[in-house]
């Protein structure tokens, strides 16, 4: 998986938001703002076609968390990508 072209991460009032090309996706309107967790496997996607196994590997090794909460946190932001069309499969 990995993100579509024309969106990308920028921050906006001390968050860290997805923004998106107006000139790639006219249809994108929506303000989503990510966590830590959910950047640093934004920045995962983005840098390289990964799988849920990976992403759950980094955000254990990474992070102060147990397993199925970041199961939970991978499937919320897959989730969230794919109802936003941000995500190509």
């Amino acid at each position: 998986m990995k993100i579509k072209q024309g969106f990308n991460l920028k921050k906006e009032n001390g968050q860290t938001v997805v923004a998106c090309d107006k000139n790639i996706n006219r249809d994108f309107n929506s303000a989503i703002v990510l966590t830590e967790t959910s950047a640093f496997l934004w920045n995962m996607i983005q840098n390289e076609n990964t799988s849920k196994e990976k992403m759950l590997n980094a955000l254990l090794d990474n992070f102060d968390i147990s397993t199925v909460l970041a199961l939970n946190n991978i499937d919320v932001f897959i989730k969230t990508l794919k109802e936003n069309g941000i995500l190509e499969e």
